[in-house]
């Protein structure tokens, strides 16, 4: 892909957050935000995911494949969802061909997620194997780019966010999962 095509105004990005849940819960949802780079919504997609399961990453794959057409990048606020339910952010971007950016407001503790990892899962090394821990500090944001080289991935993360530091489609995202 040329990635200077992520320029245009009409470039659909695919923002995902999950909604909030409790550890007794079995369930909770994963909110995808459709938004062109001008800062029109198209669609708005829910899908269940386990809490701390390992479905995040099909559930994100089957939206693309129901509603992704024409989806230039999938964005991210951590790659952890429903709890510890660990996005494999290369396996998805090997399966569809659209890089992944993920966005966190501070410099994630590998040290203290491995631990957690390792304290509630059996499974902990299957789980700590699919984070990477290649962050780029941008100004107040830390930012993880598959598929995307970083400093282009910053630049478009840039012309997306409005106010705050957070950019508009996982803005957006966030809101609409926090009251589902």
């Amino acid at each position: 892909m040329d990635q200077n095509s992520l320029f245009n105004k009409d470039t659909r990005v695919l923002a995902f957050d999950d909604s909030p849940f409790s550890r007794d819960d079995e369930f909770t949802s994963i909110v995808g935000v459709i938004m062109r780079k001008d800062l029109y919504i198209e669609s708005v997609v829910k899908k269940a995911i386990h809490v701390d399961g390992l479905d995040a990453t099909e559930r994100i794959l089957e939206i693309i494949r129901e509603k992704g057409s024409g989806v230039k990048v999938i964005m991210t606020q951590g790659i952890t969802l429903g709890g510890f339910n660990i996005l494999d952010v290369k396996k998805l971007y090997e399966e569809t061909g659209i890089p992944v950016i993920n966005v966190v407001d501070h410099e994630p503790n590998m040290r203290a997620i491995k631990e957690a990892l390792r304290k509630y899962f059996k499974d902990w090394r299957a789980r700590y194997s699919i984070l990477t821990e290649d962050f780029y500090k941008s100004d107040s944001l830390y930012i993880q780019s598959t598929g995307i080289d970083t400093k282009i991935a910053h630049k478009f993360l840039k012309q997306l966010t409005v106010t705050g530091n957070i950019p508009e489609p996982l803005r957006i995202a966030d809101l609409i999962a926090g009251i589902i």
